[in-house]
């Protein structure tokens, strides 16, 4: 069982927060003070437990290396090079190919599961998957990060002799450590994520309508829903935490348009992590045709009667609001359904989409770069200058880069002839 577990919690005033807790519930105070500088810097919620599950592995680690690391901070002695080394190497694995605690109280259980059993073994047998290098170097700042406010905060209670011989290792291990941590490299464009092309989109479309035989969904609502899940992120390019944020007074009552607000530390929000938006507020106008399928659906919503007790727009089949899991579910199940799609399908492949078709469209209306950048920001609630729009058209960019390309080697062919 797992020793350490990053646990989030949710107050009365609808403040989300995270703690990192030990078998029996008890939380580790220095993770919880640490965790408290990012939380009076105003960083997100989603954020904060992103750090306590990096702390989470590291603890974990510790537990499984033996090391008291506190007991050891407090005697003026650091983590050892080859420590430091081990620790960067572990962190680059994903959290569940690596093994776990047996013990809960120190003791080993008197009733072994055959079935733990074999599933450990099982996660023996397969090569430990690496996440990916821009998840690897967040884990290893956030941990050079702890490791540098553990050794202050114990420093300080520790005689002089002893304080400095810790300070002095500690900065020597850290910036050892900082220097593993892999750059992120921006050249390499080949495999990253790009859009879906008309025609995947078309298929796309044609297996997720309500009457479709290829749909996957049995039940009627569901499908309803979820043809509304993918026609409004591929009509608006909003991100699914703006998609399950969306409240029915977000629909302006006279105009085909809805506001994307952002609300975060929600108290009326019953989601433990609450769906969020990251990017600026806005509003989107909508066609007619998509606004009366959103009506469509909020009439088959107040069918469900848990629907009235909440002002969520994207509920479930109970009526609850729906959750961040449902929506990767969804498109699990759609890439199951449409296994001749070659992009590997989810909710943010149709922001990249709405983006692409976003550049055809402005091609065709012949806009200059500087205004398409505006508008394309505008609606995507990036800031003014942002440059954030280069991620989300590589299609588009490769394929005006590959028509000049034939056409300065159309004229080499020319001048030779």
């Amino acid at each position: 069982m797992t020793r350490y577990v990053a646990k989030q919690l949710k107050f009365r005033s609808g403040e989300r927060h995270s703690v990192l807790s030990r078998v029996g519930g008890l939380p580790v105070h220095e993770a919880t003070l640490f965790l408290a500088r990012f939380r009076t810097r105003g960083r997100a919620a989603n954020t904060i437990h992103i750090v306590c599950r990096v702390l989470a592995l590291f603890y974990r680690w510790l537990h499984k290396v033996e090391i008291d690391l506190l007991a050891r901070l407090r005697q003026g002695q650091f983590l050892t090079n080859p420590e430091l080394y081990r620790l960067a190497d572990t962190v680059q694995y994903r959290a569940t190919d690596l093994p776990e605690d047996d013990e809960v109280d120190g003791t080993k259980p008197q009733v072994i599961d055959l079935n733990t059993v074999r599933a450990k073994r099982s996660r023996v047998r397969q090569t430990p998957q690496s996440v990916g290098v821009a998840n690897q170097a967040t884990r290893l700042r956030y941990i050079a990060q702890y490791l540098t406010f553990l050794a202050n905060y114990v420093a300080v209670t520790l005689p002089a002799e002893r304080r400095a011989r810790l300070e002095a290792d500690a900065k020597f291990g850290v910036t050892l450590f900082t220097e593993q941590v892999p750059k992120v490299s921006h050249r390499t464009t080949l495999g990253a994520r790009q859009g879906l092309s008309k025609e995947e989109q078309d298929r796309l479309l044609a297996v997720v309508r309500p009457d479709s035989p290829e749909n996957p969904w049995g039940r009627g609502f569901v499908r309803q829903r979820n043809w509304l899940i993918v026609v409004l992120l591929l009509a608006t390019g909003m991100r699914r935490g703006e998609l399950l944020n969306i409240r029915i007074s977000d629909l302006a009552q006279r105009e085909p348009k809805l506001n994307i607000v952002r609300r975060p530390d929600s108290s009326d929000d019953p989601r433990m992590i609450q769906p969020t938006p990251k990017t600026r507020e806005r509003t989107i106008e909508l066609r007619p045709s998509i606004l009366k399928q959103v009506h469509e659906y909020i009439a088959a919503r107040y069918k469900i009667k848990l629907t009235r007790k909440h002002p969520f727009l994207i509920v479930s089949e109970d009526g609850g609001p729906l959750a961040y899991k449902t929506v990767d579910k969804i498109f699990a199940d759609v890439r199951r359904a449409c296994p001749d799609l070659v992009i590997d399908l989810s909710s943010h492949v149709m922001r990249h989409t709405w983006n692409e078709r976003f550049s055809e469209e402005a091609e065709a209306m012949q806009l200059d770069a500087t205004a398409e950048e505006r508008a394309r920001n505008e609606q995507q609630g990036w800031a003014d200058n942002s440059k954030t729009s280069q991620v989300y058209t590589r299609r588009h960019t490769a394929r005006k880069g590959r028509e000049i390309s034939l056409k300065l080697q159309e004229k080499l062919e020319s001048s030779e002839k």
